[in-house]
């Protein structure tokens, strides 16, 4: 995950969120009272585009009716290895419900089941970013993983091998296939490797019935693209469709003030993050919403008092089914997303995890 190749400057407004003296506490329980009116190898994998566009859209899209349920939300981390989610658990007294996984077909191995093991073992739900690419050749431009290359039937016998292994497993496992595929960094993605915007849909039906027809149904088929932004593709090409799709995802950072890549980042609200892409989705499909990757800096604001409102939001709206935190550090760009690492932070997470909504 990377920032857009794209050189081009988007607008920015800028967003101010709680001073920094504001503990995280403090923040949390205010937000709660004013919204409510009452392992793999995951180094290579760097967090998405910044900050969506400003832009509104030019017009209102007709949304389907989403039934408003209360629903406790789900929290989820990635980490690098377990003994840094180990490291988490301990810190914050919670064990994060689903464990993200980064797993690049070029590794052509069946599903880790040292990890899958482990993962189950601590209670947690297993989530596999499964990424058509060679993770070690940093470029878009792959025609091995071209989307033709997938709908041709070239990586059949590496799908079935892996579907295998995850019947095998015996737990369910959440599918995030070809993640942020409305970007231009994977070669998966859209305008890159020789890619038709229809092929994408085409490929994700595929691999979908590749495990089909081996009888794998206990997974969760998640369609994640990133944050809209401009010069994104639009989404509504791309989606699969509801038979092949069990919940839908968006990848966004609170990169705060900084520039890097080429962009000019601003400190952003959750909100200002999310709140175009989830309207976005909610105008091709009323499936189960998720932050599929999450996280913030410290450039320019509190992530801990950030980290707050953020869980405080997430629990005060029932659309959104839960949020992954990319609880990593980005040694290519020097940003340190971590929460354990930060006692503010890890103490705004298990406030934030204690205090949602039961169901």
């Amino acid at each position: 995950m990377t920032l857009p190749s794209s050189r081009t400057r988007r607008p920015r407004r800028r967003y101010r969120l709680l001073a920094g003296a504001t503990t995280a506490l403090t923040a949390l329980v205010t937000y709660i009272v004013v919204a409510s009116g009452a392992v793999y190898d995951q180094s290579e994998a760097a967090p998405g585009s910044p900050a969506t566009s400003s832009v509104a859209p030019s017009a209102t899209p007709t949304v389907p009716v989403v039934p408003q349920v209360v629903r406790t939300p789900t929290l989820g981390l990635s980490t690098p290895t377990l003994a840094d989610l180990d490291r988490f658990i301990e810190v914050t007294g919670t064990t994060p419900e689903v464990f993200d996984v980064f797993e690049a077909w070029s590794r052509g191995r069946p599903l880790d089941r040292t990890v899958a093991d482990a993962v189950a073992a601590r209670g947690s739900r297993l989530s596999i970013t499964w990424e058509p690419w060679d993770v070690d050749v940093d470029r878009a431009q792959q025609p091995t993983y071209s989307l033709a290359s997938i709908i041709d039937g070239r990586h059949d016998a590496y799908i079935d091998m892996f579907a295998a292994s995850i019947a095998e497993y015996g737990h369910p496992v959440t599918m995030r296939l070809m993640h942020e595929m409305n970007g231009n960094w994977y070669p998966w993605g859209s305008g890159v490797n020789g890619n038709r915007i229809d092929e994408f849909a085409l490929a994700w039906q595929h691999v979908h019935d590749r495990f089909a027809a081996l009888g794998v149904t206990d997974v969760e088929w998640l369609w994640a693209p990133n944050a809209v932004y401009a010069g994104a593709q639009q989404l509504a090409p791309l989606y699969p469709g509801d038979d092949y799709v069990d919940a839908v995802g968006v990848s966004n950072y609170n990169w705060g003030d900084d520039h890097r890549d080429g962009w000019d980042t601003d400190w952003m609200t959750f909100g200002a993050l999310f709140d175009e892409s989830f309207a976005e989705l909610r105008a091709i499909t009323s499936r189960p919403m998720w932050v599929t990757e999450v996280a913030s800096s410290n450039s320019g604001g509190d992530k801990a008092a950030w980290l707050a409102a953020m869980l405080a939001e997430v629990a005060a709206r029932p659309e959104i089914a839960g949020v992954v935190w990319f609880d990593q550090v980005d040694k290519a760009r020097d940003v340190d997303w971590r929460i354990e690492t930060e006692s503010a932070a890890a103490a705004a997470w298990a406030q934030g995890f204690l205090a949602r909504p039961a169901a």
